[in-house]
């Protein structure tokens, strides 16, 4: 009886062996049939016009517009503090960056969505005609409710422009995808030192506002650009191949997605700034906007799938490549939470333990850009390296091994700090823009890549949100904690009354001059040990905050190992967005043959 058991008992794993066989070789040839699908719309997709010089002039309009876009996200916080100082204090100041953050997470994606439907140009124009007019209005800025206004324009534009992630990989033939934007990653050299030229400038005029004139010069500049090199296809083109008018379009369009989109990302970002800073987390001011904008965001996802829709805001034939264009997505999302770890962390511990002046402020805030141009030079090579998958999957294990090791620096020698802060940076540029080459590969219609990096794009800012949010407040309130003590512990042979101790606190929390002065009794001796005593609880606030990181780099890990590399199959000859005057030479082309 036990060996009939036991041969029934084997027979039925044996049995589910082979299902579980059946069920990974089924998915296995959905992915493959995925993946076929993909190339052979790369294959037919586009003209094979070579990389001509309009089409090499179109992609420096696109990088263009890639740094008009980081001027306006690098230069605004480089100088917060001294637009608060002149304008202020108020302490709504914050929200110049903040609103950058909101409009830019809303418009990348619709604008991405619109230009895949009507044609890219003149989104592009508008992008970059709104960051001149938000440009104008912040260098002419007289309080800090039109900075904010400036920097929510700012947002709208840049999230317009933002697309061109998206848009410089159809401009060039799908073989040079990794290239064009590995150097379309590294040209932003301008902008990525513009906080220390900022710095500079402001300790030679002590004028802010020179820094958003340098930044109009170039607005108007990259309009330029893009005004005389680049052409894509044409609404006209695009009718051409689905045959309806602009009216059909916008009433078949997406609007109630749209609504939800906006409502739902408005709130969830309000309300992950608010919370710990304007607001208690606990708050009904902060978990009111913070569940409903949750919930409106999930209840948009049923909605793009089952709703009757024939202009979806989100097609939901995106998401089915799941390994090929969902993975990657979720994989640079988790990877840019790390990097905002740091690039929130990083400018408030170096210029509070390493930096003397505004000089070196400045100098240790290019550890960040010039990581990141480093790894773009590296994804510039990707194509011939190969393997990207484990280039990715590298890059995020380093970057997560990085991050943990950051929770271990101290205050005796910056060259630790550096060298991880940058390799940090390096790893994210690897992770990200390979992402976005994965993603515009990972699309079965190419016509749909704006939308793809749109997508991306806003998924990054959402979690960069959350990440700023997370960091910022473990941060802040391990320091709160750690600061009594640590000053407390410093100025313990000084025999100071609690009176003046308390004040003595609430000096080192603001850290100026003038809160020191007001402390009674104060020496250089004194004030001394409460600046070390600032810096050592500020510190023991960072290691918690990077440690609390490495559990996210860890999500980031697993994703990235079910990334494909990218197939040989598609890096063809082809051109998806062929430049309208090299369209027309090509028709020429064939007509002389024809005759």
């Amino acid at each position: 009886m036990a060996h009939i058991d036991s041969d029934k008992a084997s027979s039925t794993h044996v049995g589910a062996i082979e299902t579980a066989n059946m069920t990974d070789q089924s998915a296995l040839k959905h992915v493959n049939s995925a993946n076929e699908e993909i190339i052979q719309h790369l294959q037919t997709t586009g003209e094979e016009v070579g990389m001509t010089w309009r089409s090499f002039m179109a992609a420096v309009s696109m990088a263009m517009c890639y740094s008009a876009y980081l001027f306006t996200l690098l230069v605004p916080p480089a100088i917060l503090t001294f637009i608060n100082a002149e304008l202020g204090p108020d302490p709504r100041y914050t929200w110049i960056t903040i609103s950058w953050n909101l409009g830019g997470a809303i418009m990348v994606t619709v604008g991405g969505r619109l230009s895949d439907i009507f044609g890219r140009r003149y989104f592009f124009l508008a992008g970059s005609s709104i960051l001149i007019v938000g440009s104008i209005i912040s260098a002419t800025g007289r309080s800090i409710s039109q900075m904010i206004a400036g920097g929510a324009i700012f947002g709208a534009g840049s999230g317009f422009l933002e697309t061109s992630f998206g848009a410089v990989q159809e401009v060039v033939p799908s073989k040079y995808r990794h290239a064009t934007i590995g150097m379309f990653d590294a040209s932003s050299i301008i902008p990525q030192i513009m906080p220390l030229v900022s710095w500079v400038i402001i300790k030679n005029t002590g004028n802010w506002r020179i820094c958003y004139y340098i930044m109009i010069g170039f607005q108007v500049i990259n309009l330029a650009m893009l005004a005389f090199f680049y052409h894509p296809p044409t609404f006209a083109d695009k009718q051409a191949e689905h045959g309806k008018t602009r009216i059909q379009l916008a009433r078949e369009f997406d609007w109630g997605g749209l609504c939800l989109f906006v409502t739902g990302c408005t709130l969830f970002i309000v309300a992950v700034s608010w919370g710990g800073t304007l607001y208690p987390w606990t708050s009904g001011a902060t978990l009111g906007p913070l569940i409903v904008g949750f919930m409106i965001l999930i209840s948009l996802g049923f909605y793009e799938r089952f709703a009757p829709l024939k202009e979806p805001l989100f097609p939901p034939r995106l998401f089915r490549a799941m390994r090929h264009f969902t993975v990657p997505m979720i994989t640079m999302a988790v990877g840019g939470m790390q990097y905002y770890s740091n690039a929130t962390l990083w400018p408030r511990l170096s210029q509070l333990l390493y930096a003397s002046d505004e000089i070196s402020k400045g100098l240790y805030a290019e550890v960040l850009p010039l990581g990141s141009i480093i790894g773009g030079i590296i994804v510039t090579f990707s194509r011939y390296i190969g393997h990207q998958r484990w280039q990715v999957f590298f890059a995020v294990t380093l970057q997560t091994a990085c991050v943990g090791a950051m929770s271990t620096v101290t205050m005796v020698s910056p060259v630790k700090s550096i060298v991880l802060t940058c390799i940090i940076s390096v790893t994210t540029s690897v992770n990200l823009l390979n992402g976005m080459v994965l993603v515009g590969f990972g699309i079965v219609y190419q016509e749909d890549i704006g939308t793809a990096a749109g997508l991306a794009g806003t998924s990054r800012l959402l979690a960069g949100a959350i990440a700023t949010a997370i960091f910022g407040n473990v941060t802040n309130n391990k320091y709160a904690e750690a600061l009594p003590a640590t000053v407390s512990n410093n100025v313990a042979s000084f025999n100071l009354p609690s009176a003046t101790l308390t004040k003595l606190i609430a000096a080192a929390k603001a850290n100026t001059a003038i809160a020191y002065k007001a402390v009674p009794g104060i020496t250089p001796a004194i004030q001394a040990a409460a600046v070390l005593g600032n810096k050592q609880a500020y510190l023991t606030g960072a290691h918690l905050s990077y440690q609390v990181a490495l559990a996210f780099g860890l999500c980031g890990v697993f994703a990235a190992a079910f990334i494909p590399s990218v197939d040989e199959r598609k890096y063809t000859e082809r051109t998806t967005a062929v430049q309208q005057r090299d369209r027309r030479a090509l028709q020429e082309k064939y007509t002389t043959r024809s005759a």
